[in-house]
Protein backbone atom coordinates (compact mmCIF):
# COMPACT_ATOMS: atom_id res chain seq x y z
CA UNK A 1 0.00 0.00 0.00
CA UNK A 2 1.29 3.44 -0.95
CA UNK A 3 1.74 5.63 2.12
CA UNK A 4 -0.43 8.72 1.96
CA UNK A 5 1.21 12.05 2.68
CA UNK A 6 -0.62 13.98 5.37
CA UNK A 7 -0.13 17.53 6.61
CA UNK A 8 -1.23 18.70 10.05
CA UNK A 9 -1.64 22.23 11.32
CA UNK A 10 -2.04 23.50 14.88
CA UNK A 11 -3.50 26.96 15.62
CA UNK A 12 -1.86 28.30 18.78
CA UNK A 13 -2.66 31.35 20.88
CA UNK A 14 -0.95 31.77 24.28
CA UNK A 15 -0.36 28.02 24.38
CA UNK A 16 2.93 27.94 26.31
CA UNK A 17 1.63 25.37 28.81
CA UNK A 18 0.59 22.75 26.26
CA UNK A 19 2.06 23.38 22.80
CA UNK A 20 5.25 21.38 23.33
CA UNK A 21 3.36 18.24 24.42
CA UNK A 22 0.93 18.71 21.56
CA UNK A 23 3.68 18.87 18.93
CA UNK A 24 5.61 15.96 20.45
CA UNK A 25 2.48 13.79 20.25
CA UNK A 26 2.27 14.65 16.55
CA UNK A 27 5.90 13.71 16.02
CA UNK A 28 5.48 10.42 17.92
CA UNK A 29 2.80 9.01 15.60
CA UNK A 30 3.27 5.44 14.35
CA UNK A 31 2.01 6.61 10.94
CA UNK A 32 4.16 9.68 10.39
CA UNK A 33 2.93 13.07 9.27
CA UNK A 34 4.65 14.42 6.18
CA UNK A 35 4.34 18.06 7.27
CA UNK A 36 3.72 19.89 10.57
CA UNK A 37 2.58 23.51 10.58
CA UNK A 38 1.99 25.64 13.67
CA UNK A 39 0.17 28.96 13.40
CA UNK A 40 1.19 31.34 16.17
CA UNK A 41 -1.78 33.72 16.34
CA UNK A 42 0.19 36.67 17.79
CA UNK A 43 0.68 35.07 21.20
CA UNK A 44 1.87 37.30 24.05
CA UNK A 45 3.35 34.50 26.19
CA UNK A 46 6.31 32.17 25.51
CA UNK A 47 4.59 30.21 22.72
CA UNK A 48 6.95 31.68 20.12
CA UNK A 49 10.04 30.84 22.19
CA UNK A 50 8.95 27.23 22.63
CA UNK A 51 8.18 26.83 18.92
CA UNK A 52 11.63 28.09 17.98
CA UNK A 53 13.19 25.43 20.22
CA UNK A 54 11.52 22.64 18.23
CA UNK A 55 12.75 21.19 14.96
CA UNK A 56 11.02 19.94 11.82
CA UNK A 57 8.02 22.21 12.06
CA UNK A 58 6.91 25.08 9.85
CA UNK A 59 5.94 28.17 11.87
CA UNK A 60 3.47 30.72 10.56
CA UNK A 61 3.32 33.86 12.70
CA UNK A 62 0.38 36.23 12.47
CA UNK A 63 1.15 39.92 13.02
CA UNK A 64 -2.18 40.33 14.80
CA UNK A 65 -4.62 38.01 16.52
CA UNK A 66 -6.94 36.72 13.79
CA UNK A 67 -9.02 34.07 15.52
CA UNK A 68 -9.83 30.42 15.00
CA UNK A 69 -11.87 30.59 11.78
CA UNK A 70 -9.13 32.54 10.00
CA UNK A 71 -6.39 30.23 11.26
CA UNK A 72 -8.21 27.10 10.14
CA UNK A 73 -8.46 28.53 6.63
CA UNK A 74 -4.81 29.58 6.75
CA UNK A 75 -3.71 26.12 7.88
CA UNK A 76 -5.65 24.44 5.09
CA UNK A 77 -4.32 26.89 2.51
CA UNK A 78 -0.67 26.59 3.54
CA UNK A 79 -0.65 22.78 3.84
CA UNK A 80 1.21 21.12 0.99
CA UNK A 81 -0.81 17.90 0.84
CA UNK A 82 -4.34 16.96 -0.19
CA UNK A 83 -4.94 15.23 3.16
CA UNK A 84 -4.88 17.75 6.02
CA UNK A 85 -5.33 17.08 9.73
CA UNK A 86 -5.78 19.60 12.51
CA UNK A 87 -5.58 19.55 16.29
CA UNK A 88 -5.88 22.30 18.88
CA UNK A 89 -2.80 23.47 20.76
CA UNK A 90 -3.99 21.85 24.03
CA UNK A 91 -4.55 18.39 22.53
CA UNK A 92 -2.19 15.40 22.65
CA UNK A 93 -2.68 12.53 20.23
CA UNK A 94 -2.50 8.84 20.98
CA UNK A 95 0.39 7.43 18.93
CA UNK A 96 -2.06 5.47 16.75
CA UNK A 97 -4.33 8.45 15.99
CA UNK A 98 -3.30 9.00 12.38
CA UNK A 99 -2.98 5.28 11.74
CA UNK A 100 -6.61 4.80 12.80
CA UNK A 101 -7.78 7.82 10.83
CA UNK A 102 -6.13 6.61 7.63
CA UNK A 103 -7.77 3.19 7.98
CA UNK A 104 -11.18 4.77 8.45
CA UNK A 105 -10.75 7.45 5.83
CA UNK A 106 -12.81 7.29 2.68
CA UNK A 107 -10.74 6.84 -0.48
CA UNK A 108 -12.93 9.41 -2.19
CA UNK A 109 -12.77 13.11 -1.46
CA UNK A 110 -16.18 13.17 0.21
CA UNK A 111 -15.42 12.65 3.89
CA UNK A 112 -14.14 14.59 6.90
CA UNK A 113 -13.29 12.49 9.96
CA UNK A 114 -13.09 13.45 13.61
CA UNK A 115 -11.68 11.50 16.53
CA UNK A 116 -12.54 11.00 20.20
CA UNK A 117 -11.02 13.39 22.71
CA UNK A 118 -11.22 12.81 26.46
CA UNK A 119 -10.37 15.21 29.30
CA UNK A 120 -7.06 14.32 30.93
CA UNK A 121 -6.90 16.51 34.07
CA UNK A 122 -10.14 15.46 35.74
CA UNK A 123 -8.71 15.58 39.28
CA UNK A 124 -9.54 19.27 38.89
CA UNK A 125 -13.28 19.59 39.66
CA UNK A 126 -13.76 22.26 36.99
CA UNK A 127 -12.31 20.01 34.32
CA UNK A 128 -14.42 17.14 35.65
CA UNK A 129 -17.53 19.34 35.38
CA UNK A 130 -16.57 20.23 31.80
CA UNK A 131 -16.01 16.57 30.97
CA UNK A 132 -19.50 15.78 32.28
CA UNK A 133 -21.40 18.54 30.47
CA UNK A 134 -19.20 19.63 27.57
CA UNK A 135 -17.33 16.56 26.41
CA UNK A 136 -15.78 16.89 22.95
CA UNK A 137 -16.64 13.46 21.62
CA UNK A 138 -19.65 11.42 20.53
CA UNK A 139 -18.93 8.34 22.63
CA UNK A 140 -17.24 4.97 22.09
CA UNK A 141 -18.94 3.90 18.86
CA UNK A 142 -18.30 5.09 15.31
CA UNK A 143 -21.01 7.35 13.86
CA UNK A 144 -21.78 8.21 10.26
CA UNK A 145 -22.88 11.84 9.90
CA UNK A 146 -23.00 12.95 13.56
CA UNK A 147 -24.50 16.41 14.29
CA UNK A 148 -21.03 17.91 13.76
CA UNK A 149 -17.35 17.10 14.31
CA UNK A 150 -15.40 18.78 17.09
CA UNK A 151 -12.67 20.89 15.48
CA UNK A 152 -10.08 19.86 18.09
CA UNK A 153 -8.98 16.78 16.10
CA UNK A 154 -10.03 16.21 12.48
CA UNK A 155 -8.72 15.15 9.10
CA UNK A 156 -10.11 16.02 5.68
CA UNK A 157 -9.38 16.49 2.00
CA UNK A 158 -8.33 19.97 0.95
CA UNK A 159 -10.67 19.68 -2.02
CA UNK A 160 -13.64 19.34 0.36
CA UNK A 161 -12.58 22.50 2.20
CA UNK A 162 -12.31 24.42 -1.07
CA UNK A 163 -15.67 23.17 -2.32
CA UNK A 164 -17.68 24.33 0.72
CA UNK A 165 -15.93 27.69 0.95
CA UNK A 166 -13.84 27.16 4.06
CA UNK A 167 -14.45 28.24 7.64
CA UNK A 168 -16.33 31.36 8.75
CA UNK A 169 -13.60 33.82 9.75
CA UNK A 170 -16.00 35.91 11.84
CA UNK A 171 -16.09 33.03 14.35
CA UNK A 172 -13.01 33.87 16.41
CA UNK A 173 -13.07 31.44 19.34
CA UNK A 174 -15.97 28.98 19.05
CA UNK A 175 -18.64 27.68 16.73
CA UNK A 176 -16.56 27.49 13.58
CA UNK A 177 -16.66 23.68 13.66
CA UNK A 178 -20.47 23.55 13.96
CA UNK A 179 -20.86 26.12 11.19
CA UNK A 180 -18.42 24.20 8.96
CA UNK A 181 -20.25 20.92 9.55
CA UNK A 182 -23.51 22.59 8.52
CA UNK A 183 -21.88 23.79 5.29
CA UNK A 184 -20.77 20.24 4.54
CA UNK A 185 -24.19 18.78 5.24
CA UNK A 186 -25.98 21.46 3.22
CA UNK A 187 -23.79 20.76 0.20
CA UNK A 188 -25.32 17.26 -0.09
CA UNK A 189 -21.99 16.16 -1.58
CA UNK A 190 -19.96 15.25 1.48
CA UNK A 191 -20.34 13.41 4.77
CA UNK A 192 -18.99 13.46 8.30
CA UNK A 193 -17.55 10.46 10.09
CA UNK A 194 -16.79 10.10 13.79
CA UNK A 195 -13.97 7.61 14.45
CA UNK A 196 -14.17 6.54 18.08
CA UNK A 197 -10.84 4.67 18.02
CA UNK A 198 -8.84 7.76 16.99
CA UNK A 199 -7.97 8.86 20.52
CA UNK A 200 -6.62 12.07 21.97
CA UNK A 201 -6.53 13.86 25.32
CA UNK A 202 -7.38 17.43 26.28
CA UNK A 203 -4.84 19.26 28.44
CA UNK A 204 -7.01 22.29 29.17
CA UNK A 205 -6.89 23.13 32.89
CA UNK A 206 -9.68 25.49 33.95
CA UNK A 207 -10.55 27.48 37.03
CA UNK A 208 -14.04 28.80 37.73
CA UNK A 209 -13.49 32.04 35.77
CA UNK A 210 -11.94 30.44 32.68
CA UNK A 211 -14.60 27.72 32.72
CA UNK A 212 -17.39 30.31 32.89
CA UNK A 213 -15.88 32.25 30.00
CA UNK A 214 -15.51 29.04 28.00
CA UNK A 215 -19.17 28.04 28.49
CA UNK A 216 -20.32 31.52 27.49
CA UNK A 217 -18.20 31.53 24.31
CA UNK A 218 -19.41 28.05 23.38
CA UNK A 219 -23.07 29.00 23.53
CA UNK A 220 -22.92 32.62 22.41
CA UNK A 221 -20.75 32.11 19.33
CA UNK A 222 -22.15 28.70 18.48
CA UNK A 223 -25.79 29.77 18.68
CA UNK A 224 -27.94 29.91 15.54
CA UNK A 225 -28.53 33.66 16.06
CA UNK A 226 -25.07 35.07 15.34
CA UNK A 227 -25.50 38.83 15.76
CA UNK A 228 -25.90 40.41 19.23
CA UNK A 229 -29.52 41.27 19.99
CA UNK A 230 -31.83 41.51 22.97
CA UNK A 231 -33.72 38.47 21.63
CA UNK A 232 -30.54 36.42 21.53
CA UNK A 233 -29.57 37.54 25.03
CA UNK A 234 -32.98 36.61 26.47
CA UNK A 235 -33.17 33.24 24.70
CA UNK A 236 -29.66 32.22 25.73
CA UNK A 237 -30.24 33.34 29.32
CA UNK A 238 -33.45 31.31 29.56
CA UNK A 239 -31.61 28.31 28.11
CA UNK A 240 -28.92 28.64 30.79
CA UNK A 241 -31.51 28.88 33.56
CA UNK A 242 -33.04 25.62 32.34
CA UNK A 243 -29.58 24.02 32.29
CA UNK A 244 -28.99 25.22 35.86
CA UNK A 245 -32.24 23.75 37.18
CA UNK A 246 -31.85 20.42 35.39
CA UNK A 247 -28.18 19.93 36.27
CA UNK A 248 -28.52 21.08 39.87
CA UNK A 249 -31.44 18.75 40.55
CA UNK A 250 -29.44 15.78 39.25
CA UNK A 251 -26.37 16.91 41.21
CA UNK A 252 -28.46 17.14 44.38
CA UNK A 253 -29.79 13.62 43.92
CA UNK A 254 -26.29 12.24 43.29
CA UNK A 255 -24.69 14.27 46.14
CA UNK A 256 -22.47 16.25 43.74
CA UNK A 257 -22.76 19.39 45.86
CA UNK A 258 -19.63 21.08 44.52
CA UNK A 259 -21.15 20.96 41.04
CA UNK A 260 -24.21 22.91 42.22
CA UNK A 261 -22.01 25.87 43.13
CA UNK A 262 -20.28 25.66 39.76
CA UNK A 263 -23.66 25.57 38.01
CA UNK A 264 -24.79 28.71 39.83
CA UNK A 265 -21.64 30.74 39.17
CA UNK A 266 -21.65 29.76 35.50
CA UNK A 267 -25.29 30.82 35.19
CA UNK A 268 -24.63 34.25 36.73
CA UNK A 269 -21.42 34.80 34.76
CA UNK A 270 -23.14 33.75 31.54
CA UNK A 271 -25.96 36.26 31.90
CA UNK A 272 -23.49 39.04 32.80
CA UNK A 273 -21.14 38.26 29.91
CA UNK A 274 -23.93 37.94 27.36
CA UNK A 275 -25.46 41.25 28.49
CA UNK A 276 -22.08 43.03 28.30
CA UNK A 277 -21.47 41.60 24.84
CA UNK A 278 -24.89 42.80 23.67
CA UNK A 279 -24.39 46.33 25.06
CA UNK A 280 -20.93 46.60 23.51
CA UNK A 281 -21.92 45.37 20.07
CA UNK A 282 -25.55 46.38 19.62
CA UNK A 283 -26.25 48.46 16.53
Amino acid sequence: MIKKKVSIYIPAYNAENTIRDSILSVKNQIYKFDEILVINDNSSDDTDKILNELSDIKIIKNKENKGLGYNRNLGMKESSNELVACIDADVVLDKHWLEVMIKNFNEKNDTICGGRMEEKLISNKYNLWRAKYYSQNWGKEDIENPPFLFGCNTIQHKSLWKDVGGYDESLLTNGEDVDYANKIKNSNKFKLKYCSDALSEHLQNDNLITLSNRVWRYHSFGYKIKQPSIIKTIKLSIKQIKFFVKRSFKNLVSFEFSFIKINFVILVKFIVLEHKYYKKNKK
